[in-house]
């Protein structure tokens, strides 16, 4: 009899920000959604998880402090195992504006293929 193999999961953080434009993302109060947290096997299928979470944001959302509508993307490191000192590590994020919507990875995020 075969054992099965464990599929390894990985902890990720998404922030959802929204604002009238980047400019004014750290300046307008209440602007910052509940952390959503999900447990997925890579980073691929993370950065497709946070596109469709700001996708159907954006979808619903309306108004002038719509107009920039950011979903930062974090790989939450295990216990006791840190990455120049922090406890996370930064994976990008998904950006909608009037430009469409783009990726930006981050420069310390590093994509791993599954």
């Amino acid at each position: 009899m075969r054992n099965p193999t464990k599929t390894v999961l990985k902890t990720y953080n998404l922030d959802l920000r929204h604002a009238p434009s980047k400019r004014r993302l750290n300046a307008l109060a209440n602007n910052r959604l509940e952390p959503l947290k999900k447990r997925l096997p890579d980073d691929a299928a993370a950065i497709r998880w946070a596109q469709a979470e700001l996708l159907d944001f954006a979808r619903h959302a309306r108004g002038p402090n719509y107009q920039y509508v950011e979903a930062a993307l974090v790989e939450l490191l295990p216990f006791g195992k840190f990455i120049e000192g922090r406890d996370y590590r930064r994976l990008g994020r998904w950006v909608c504006n009037a430009d469409g919507l783009n990726w930006r990875e981050s420069p310390v995020g590093t994509f791993e293929d599954a």
